[in-house]
């Protein structure tokens, strides 16, 4: 997960964050100096006798809030009006959401005074500040130089990253597929270049090297690459590399040496991380539980009138270390659907949905019954999506590492589900695991609570399975 967090897009994306705190901030100190000056004829002195710790929390609430409208997201492309309309849709729902917080703490209501200046100001300077951003922060930074050293076939998905993702904020300067190790001259790709490839690095001001597998036998080469790594060079294998633009792991390019050596910093099956989210799933299910029971009846006549059949839907699939257990749904397809075509992925357009299933599946709202089985401890809010044991059984003979997906309980969201939807297929399957098994990696209670805001964020502005 560190090195997915160092990747030169987070690193925009924190510096966007932290100037939204301060721009935050200091609009509510702005607010408050107003009422106390202009509103009701204070002394400024009394402003730090005034201001209200729930600024704090309000700060917190507008971060979340841009989070989910995808004010964080830099790589998608908007027009001025389109962003002006998100940003005031994004800040009017964190007013709210400091609205809900006044009432229930009272005794720190920030006021109305305070929130209708605050309000319009922030929407503007917050408009003029990613216009900045956009033009001169994103588009004029200067691009790391990057030398692959490998093959065309062994690399080839790094290249096409880069060739399909404008903001990876990599320039693809080189790529040595020949190296020779000649005394006092290195050969790359037929051309002599100098007595070393340190050198060739410092004439094309190569800042990132990538290493494909069939050049780690090369001695002399990994003795130059350990060179340049101490001379502020940062050096990556093809797997690191792509988990670090893409935060998943590429399966077919792995080997056993890379699963079982990787992510030493940090315990693989950590026992306190697992008791507070086991604590986390079982308060939240029960509230959750609780709070839905109106929707739950509201879906439940839905479902019934509009389609034969019983409105929860159960299937067996696997969960933790296989073990088999009864997953619960809203129903969502025409009632004994794989009768005549037996066990079938299900699709976007799949004919068997429902018109109530298909506006179920969008909102996730279909999920609602699995919190009893998080209560049960069968799963948990976050995990890989649980899987029948009849696909499990013919992926696992496909794919790779297939069954550490079984490491961890299943969930209800995950990140494959909020990186994109990849069912439907193998090719499918292969995406979801390589996303999976970079959760099981790094996997904390920071990745777990980014993984839940994203799912908020994916049934506002994608669509569902």
């Amino acid at each position: 997960m560190n090195v997915f967090l160092r990747s030169p897009i987070k690193k925009k994306q924190y510096v966007l964050l932290v100037v939204d705190v301060l721009i935050i901030f200091f609009v509510f100190v702005f607010a408050y100096a107003f009422r106390i000056v202009v509103y009701e004829g204070e002394n400024i002195n009394v402003l730090s006798a005034r201001f209200s710790w729930l600024v704090l929390l309000a700060v917190l609430l507008h971060l979340v809030s841009f989070y989910i409208f995808e004010l964080y997201s830099i790589d998608i492309k908007r027009s001025g009006v389109n962003l002006f309309s998100l940003i005031t849709i994004a800040v009017l729902f964190a007013v709210g959401l400091i609205a809900i917080a006044g009432y229930i703490f009272p005794q720190a209501r920030l006021g109305r005074v305070i929130v209708s200046i605050h309000t319009p100001v922030l929407i503007t300077i917050l408009f003029l500040w990613r216009r900045f951003f956009y033009a001169v922060v994103l588009r004029k930074s200067p691009r790391n130089n990057l030398l692959l050293i490998g093959s065309d076939c062994s690399l080839k998905e790094i290249r096409n990253l880069l060739e399909r993702y404008r903001m990876v904020d990599y320039n693809l300067s080189a790529v040595i597929c020949d190296y020779k190790d000649n005394p006092g001259l290195i050969d790359i790709n037929g051309v002599e270049h100098g007595p070393s490839l340190e050198s060739f690095v410092k004439k094309s001001r190569i800042r990132t090297i990538v290493m494909a597998d069939e050049f780690k036998k090369s001695s002399r080469l990994k003795r130059e690459l350990i060179d340049l790594k101490f001379a502020g060079i940062e050096i990556y294998d093809m797997p690191t590399f792509y988990k670090k633009l893409t935060a998943k792991i590429p399966v077919l390019h792995i080997g056993d040496d890379w699963v079982l050596f990787s992510n030493q910093d940090k315990s693989f099956n950590p026992a306190v991380y697992l008791k507070l989210k086991r604590i986390m799933d079982v308060v939240f299910a029960g509230a959750g539980l609780v709070l839905s029971v109106p929707l739950f009846l509201i879906i439940a006549l839905a479902v019934r009138l509009t389609s034969r059949g019983p409105v929860i839907f159960r299937q067996q699939r696997l969960g933790l270390n296989e073990r088999p257990f009864t997953l619960l749904k809203f129903r969502t397809m025409v009632d004994d659907a794989e009768k005549e075509t037996g066990p079938r992925w299900s699709s976007a357009y799949d004919p068997r949905i429902t018109r109530v299933g298909r506006f179920l599946r969008k909102t996730r709202l279909d999920e609602i019954p699995q919190l009893v089985n998080i209560l049960r401890g069968e799963m948990s809010f976050v995990g890989p999506r649980p899987i029948r044991k009849h696909f499990a059984e013919q992926l696992e003979e496909w794919l790779p590492y297939y069954r550490l997906r079984f490491t961890v309980k299943p969930g209800i969201t995950g990140w494959a589900q909020v990186r994109g939807d990849y069912a439907g297929s193998v090719e499918g399957q292969l995406k979801k695991l390589e996303y999976d098994l970079f959760y099981i990696q790094n996997r904390s209670m920071f990745l777990d609570l980014f993984i839940i805001l994203k799912t908020a964020q994916t049934v506002l502005f994608r669509r569902g399975q």
